[in-house]
């Protein structure tokens, strides 16, 4: 894979898996995926990982991307609440400035876990760092089949997880 590829892949077309070996590559794929989603990015994250999720270019793309139009929507659901809550995390920031699109909770204890990060784009698109203490990662632009799977569990986690009270914005 090329960096040139990756930065030229089109959401919905370019079926190639990418292989990520960096962490610039993990955040060069997700702002190209964030800057090509059209609706609503689902995130499950042990923790969300300061260098690729807590970076400025990672949050001015989900920043450009609720400022779309008032359907767009960043689901975020987190095992660990707080790594994130302790450090200012800059997308738990940007869910007290979008509340009608960004939204945040903690799985619930009886969800089985999983070892690895992932990012759902639509229902077309993903990102996936199978192992979520280490940058090396796998993408894809358009895979409807994958995508499924993992908004599968997703979607069932997400349904029975809770906003987590160190989560919630405080209103000043």
């Amino acid at each position: 894979m090329s960096i040139y590829e990756l930065e030229h892949a089109v959401f919905r077309e370019t079926k190639t898996t990418f292989n990520l070996t960096s962490f610039e590559e993990d955040i060069l794929a997700l702002v190209s995926l964030i800057n090509q989603t059209h609706v609503e990015i689902n995130i499950y994250s042990h923790t969300l990982n300061r260098l690729i999720f807590d970076t400025e270019a990672v949050v001015t793309a989900c920043e450009k991307f609720c400022l779309k139009n008032h359907r767009t929507k960043i689901n975020i659901l987190v095992n660990e609440t707080r790594p994130i809550t302790r450090i200012s995390h800059r997308l738990l920031g940007l869910s007290h400035r979008f509340p009608s699109s960004v939204f945040f909770k903690k799985t619930h204890a009886d969800i089985s876990h999983r070892e690895d990060d992932f990012i759902c784009f639509d229902k077309s698109g993903y990102l996936q760092i199978p192992n979520y203490q280490h940058y090396i990662g796998i993408c894809n632009f358009s895979d409807a089949d994958r995508t499924a799977q993992f908004l599968s569990y997703f979607h069932d986690a997400w349904e029975r997880s809770a906003v987590d009270i160190e989560l919630r914005s405080m209103p000043l």
